[in-house]
């Protein structure tokens, strides 16, 4: 059962998408048009299970662009849905916009088939209601307060009258999906790219800066490995990001960085590793997430080849903890290269999930000091013990040792270059802690 939210915009709409999940998914603000993509999500309410669809504002009197698309977003959403929550505001009232948006709905309707409206009455908190919403021919509706909570028993009670049948997108699939979020600078193509992975205008895109706004996740199939897409708003300097949407918008696109496998960060071939690139980079290094360099836009210039190069050279030279850091060409206007992401994705994730035998780790660590001891200390040594696997996601070890206080940062980086060697972790983040064993003589 796919139930969609429709509305003109600033109605409430992502409000009471949030008040169903129960978190703050969608972006929310007084500014009209914030939620300019479809938002999904799981929904179990009081025993009813649905998958609620969250859609752009619908403004059918502007001829802009954007608007066009937003609409277009909102009508793939009625098609797809089986029933329609539609919004309006019990404090403005019904104005011609509504009246439009129910002419519109019922000529969708003709093409694809009738669908159950429910019409909610928000923003309906205190005194405010709406006497005349029957004119727009879906009855009086439902009075609601979507900020405060207010109603959604009523709603409940709506929703319920309807069959709810078992939904193939609802079901839980044991297959765990790999995360890949796309980031990146404004307008380099990350929605675009999207849509030509999935095959479907799925996304909005512009030559405008700041189209996406809200992170989106998409599910994905690739080699029969499950992957959620994540669509995130383009990230700029703090200093740049003027506007609170933005500033939401970046936080909530980090959120779900932190929550991926796998980020793809997408630059344009034809202004390759800005510093904000290279900021955004180390910063995910740090969340120790495996990063794929994606230059895109290589149909626009006449050397790709070579710009490749020089952006290898680069990488290697900003980010030399960690070689040979992953850089593709790829088109998404073109649909070029776009399944080298994925081979090495898949790739990248399986060596990040690996997991090292501890009576393995310890025959290569013992080698390891062998070849290189670590350095005296007044005469004494430093005893390193024995090293374990504490973690994968990224791969995270545990060395234990007496005098680690004394221990040389490069003797730590010989350490983990050899374990990358050795079990050809590659171009994954290795994490090493150092854990001091108490002299038991000490006291």
């Amino acid at each position: 059962m796919k139930v969609a939210i429709i509305g003109r915009p600033n109605v409430g709409k992502s409000t009471l998408f949030n008040r169903f999940i129960g978190a703050r998914s969608a972006i929310v603000g007084d500014t009209p048009g914030i939620t300019r993509d479809r938002k999904s999500a799981r929904v179990e309410l009081c025993g009813l299970k649905f998958v609620l669809l969250d859609t752009p504002g619908i403004d059918l009197f502007s001829k802009d662009a954007l608007a066009l698309s937003m609409n277009e977003q909102s009508r793939i959403a009625i098609e797809k849905s089986d029933l329609i929550l539609w919004l309006v505001d019990a404090i403005e009232g019904i104005i011609e916009t509504d009246k439009a948006i129910a002419a519109w709905v019922r000529s969708i309707f003709k093409k694809v088939g009738h669908r159950p409206i429910i019409l909610i009455k928000n923003k309906s908190e205190g005194k405010a209601s709406i006497y005349n919403a029957e004119i727009l021919g879906f009855g009086e509706g439902v009075a609601v307060s979507a900020e405060h909570g207010l109603g959604i028993d009523e709603v409940y009670a709506e929703l319920s009258k309807h069959d709810f049948k078992d939904d193939e997108d609802f079901k839980i699939n044991n297959d765990t999906p790999i995360k890949i979020a796309i980031v990146g600078r404004p307008n380099v193509g990350k929605s675009t790219l999207i849509n030509a992975i999935l095959g479907e205008k799925r996304l909005l895109t512009g030559d405008t800066p700041g189209v996406t706004r809200d992170s989106i996740s998409l599910h994905w199939k690739f080699k029969n490995r499950s992957i959620f897409l994540i669509d995130t708003a383009g990230q700029r300097r703090k200093s740049k990001i003027e506007e609170k949407i933005e500033a939401i918008a970046t936080a909530d696109a980090w959120k779900h960085i932190r929550q991926a496998s796998i980020v793809v960060i997408l630059v344009d071939i034809r202004n390759p590793l800005e510093k904000q690139d290279i900021t955004i980079a180390r910063k995910v290094f740090d969340e120790g997430k495996v990063v794929i360099f994606a230059l895109n836009k290589s149909d626009l210039v006449d050397d790709p080849d070579e710009i490749l190069k020089s952006v290898q050279k680069r990488v290697e030279k900003e980010f030399a903890q960690l070689p040979q850091v992953p850089c593709l060409l790829v088109s998404a206007k073109e649909k070029k290269g776009l399944i080298r992401i994925f081979n090495t994705s898949m790739k990248l994730y399986d060596d990040w999930s690996r997991r090292i035998s501890t009576s393995v780790l310890n025959k290569w660590f013992q080698a390891a000091i062998y070849q290189n001891p670590p350095p005296l200390v007044n005469g004494m040594p430093i005893k390193l013990k024995y090293i374990s696997q504490t973690n994968c996601k990224p791969p995270t070890f545990a060395l234990f040792a007496n005098r680690l206080e004394h221990l040389p940062k490069s003797y730590e980086r010989y350490l983990l270059n050899c374990l990358r060697k050795s079990f050809n972790f590659g171009r994954v983040p290795l994490r090493i802690f150092l854990r001091q064993q108490e002299n038991p003589y000490s006291k």
